[in-house]
């Protein structure tokens, strides 16, 4: 009978102790992740910035409605040039077609056909999503890596807007230095002007200098999309002289899938691009 107590007393200090070295584990184990990912509390800019894209993007159909789509095509007349455009929603593929050029990018580099010459920046890697990017507004920026923040009621030209500073994370993009202000209708909640910086072709200059004006909003497929947009100078918070660069789009339709993936493909006889930050 001592024996069997003494074996008894042996199993339960065993188990004793295998259960505080189970829970010292589990607590280095907890506090190594807490000490590598720090838990983030977002400012009050922050969290009112979120807040207001929120409203942004249920007034523009809903992110939801966003997501449940892969393509996007349109026809752009840019400044008289019309081009046909195509991007894959969910990889960021693209192609884009005119009479002089093909531009696309295949997920990995950029590319021209029979040069980027004739394209916006003579760049096929600046080009290939410049006017997706403006179109695709507010939507991409629920993109990973970027950043928003209430930046306050704003009063251009006589009108009061709630605005939206949006920064970019040092891994996102080609030009993560750029900043973009979004100005927003407070009645409709509708994005109405974006200002923005282009740090494409230099990395110092982060002036924001120019201002793009939205509007002719239609409802394509459950989603409010602009159908003009125009440049215009930005001084000092005010809307100046048109730069006479106007984009018009048409035939705006999202797609379920895309009919032919090849089109994103780098041609045989293409000139190519890497995307370097």
């Amino acid at each position: 009978m001592r024996v069997i107590k003494i074996v008894f007393c042996c199993i339960v200090l065993v188990l004793v102790f295998a259960c505080k070295t189970e829970k010292k584990a589990e607590t280095s184990v907890s506090e190594e992740t807490s000490k590598s990912k720090p838990i983030v509390v977002p400012s009050p800019e922050e969290k009112q910035g979120m807040e207001l894209l929120e409203k942004c993007l249920k007034a523009h159909g809903g992110i939801d409605t966003w997501k449940s789509f892969v393509g996007l095509e349109y026809n752009l007349n840019d400044n008289g040039k019309e081009v046909y455009q195509l991007t894959h929603l969910k990889d960021r593929r693209a192609y884009l077609k005119s009479k002089k050029y093909e531009v696309g990018f295949d997920g990995k580099v950029a590319w021209a056909v029979p040069d980027a010459s004739e394209v916006s920046g003579k760049s096929a890697a600046f080009y290939y999503n410049l006017d997706f990017y403006f179109i695709g507004l507010p939507f991409l920026l629920k993109d990973p890596g970027v950043n928003i923040s209430y930046a306050g009621k704003t009063v251009i030209n006589d009108r009061t807007f709630e605005s939206l500073k949006v920064t970019f994370g040092s891994e996102v993009g080609l030009t993560p230095e750029d900043v973009y202000y979004l100005y927003i209708d407070p009645e409709t909640n509708l994005m109405e002007i974006l200002t923005y910086s282009v740090s494409y072709f230099d990395k110092e200059n982060s002036k924001v200098s120019s201002a793009k004006v939205y509007s002719d909003y239609r409802r394509i497929q459950g989603l409010m999309m602009p159908h003009k947009m125009e440049n215009f100078e930005w001084n000092e918070g005010a809307i100046g002289k048109s730069k006479n660069h106007l984009r018009i789009f048409s035939a705006i339709q999202f797609l379920k899938g895309i009919p032919n993936e090849g089109v994103f493909e780098v041609p045989q006889n293409a000139v190519i691009e890497k995307l370097e930050n």
